[in-house]
C-alpha cells in the first residue's frame, strides 16, 4: 500500500472568503510604520533629558488625575447606591407597618434589593479608598 498524497486545497473560514492552508502568513500585514514611528520616538526621548522629564511628568499627572477621577466615581455611586439602601428599607419598614409582610412576594424583592445596594454601597467606598491609597 502507498502512502496516499493529500492536496492542499483552499478552505473557507467564518465569512467564506478562501484561504489558502499553506500560506497563512502572507495574510498577516507588516506593521512597519508603528514600529519606526515607536523608535524615532524613543530615540529623541533617550536623547533629549527635558522632553524625558516631561513625558514622565505627563504621565505621573494623567495617572494622578485619572485615579483621583475613579475614586470621585466610586463615591458618586456609592452614595446613589446609598440612596437606594435608604429608599428601600423605607419601603420595608412602611410595609411592615402597613400589614406585617402580608404580601410575601414583594417584601422578598425589596428585601433582596435593599441588600444588594448595601453591597453595592460597602464595596464601592472600599474600593474608592483603596483607589486613593494605592501607590504607583
Amino acid at each position: 500500500m502507498g502512502l496516499l498524497k493529500l492536496d492542499a486545497r483552499p478552505v473557507t473560514c467564518v465569512l467564506f472568503f478562501p484561504l489558502e492552508c499553506g500560506n497563512f502568513r502572507a495574510t498577516i500585514p507588516e506593521m512597519a510604520q508603528i514600529s519606526a514611528v515607536k523608535n524615532a520616538l524613543q530615540s529623541v526621548v533617550k536623547k533629549d533629558r527635558l522632553l524625558n522629564a516631561v513625558f514622565a511628568g505627563g504621565k505621573s499627572f494623567v495617572t494622578s488625575v485619572s485615579r483621583t477621577f475613579y475614586a470621585f466615581w466610586l463615591q458618586t455611586t456609592g452614595l446613589m447606591f446609598v440612596l437606594f439602601t435608604v429608599l428601600g428599607a423605607s419601603s420595608l419598614v412602611r410595609q411592615y407597618h402597613k400589614d406585617h409582610f402580608a404580601d410575601h412576594q414583594r417584601a422578598t424583592i425589596e428585601a433582596i434589593f435593599t441588600v444588594v445596594c448595601f453591597y453595592f454601597t460597602i464595596h464601592s467606598f472600599i474600593k474608592a479608598s483603596r483607589t486613593l491609597k494605592r501607590k504607583k
